[in-house]
């Protein structure tokens, strides 16, 4: 494919993805007794509720378009408003809740594969776009579950070890910097995609899929 295609096929991806992310945190909260979300308008497929303008379209586009070989699933959608006084356990409902979005993007690029199992001939051409559908899932999900400041990962560790929202605020700034800044570092990003491509080894072995990457 053409290298400018292929980004601004990455470029799009990322917006479904981030829509199912961000839903999958939305239910999870619903089901658990938070109607939040639901008031909110946020249980819904419909991405331009989930789209944030520097996280789903400014920074993705900096990343894939500018910076050669920036990181380009440095993305995310808006956060999910969480009542924590309507969840009868907030610790660890709010782990539950957080791994929903990680765990949507994994479910997501198993079901890929499995359709592409159904669908795709060996070595057909939409097997490349299918691939790289599943692998910008497995790495959405992947760059979530890092434990650090905002990411869902991050949400995990607060719950478990009671880190205050204050001791947050004060990071502020300071802290998105220098994400912005240990993510685009080559020994990170490596380790990411490493992690990704393993992971789709794995889920592309369970499904019996056609694909490669």
């Amino acid at each position: 494919m053409n290298p400018t295609l292929d980004k601004l096929y990455l470029f799009l991806l990322l917006i479904p993805l981030i829509t199912i992310h961000e839903f999958a945190h939305a239910l999870v909260a619903t089901l658990m007794g938070d109607n939040t979300p639901k008031d909110e308008g946020r249980l819904t497929f419909n991405p331009l509720v989930h789209m944030d303008l520097f996280g789903t379209l400014i920074i993705p586009a900096i990343n894939i378009f500018v910076l050669p070989g920036g990181f380009g699933f440095f993305a995310w959608g808006r956060p999910v408003p969480i009542d924590p006084h309507r969840l009868k356990n907030p610790r660890i409902q709010g782990i539950l809740i957080a791994l929903a979005g990680p765990l949507a993007n994994i479910i997501t690029a198993f079901l890929l594969l499995v359709l592409a199992k159904l669908i795709i001939p060996h070595d057909h051409k939409l097997g490349e776009l299918f691939a790289t559908f599943v692998l910008a899932s497995i790495f959405l999900s992947v760059f979530h579950l890092l434990p650090i400041m905002p990411f869902d990962g991050w949400t995990v560790l607060k719950n478990i070890f009671r880190i205050s929202d204050q001791w947050e605020r004060q990071m502020g700034l300071f802290w998105f910097i220098a994400i912005i800044v240990f993510l685009n570092l080559p020994p990170v990003y490596h380790f990411l995609e490493s992690s990704a491509y393993h992971l789709f080894i794995i889920l592309n072995q369970l499904s019996g899929s056609p694909l490669s990457r």
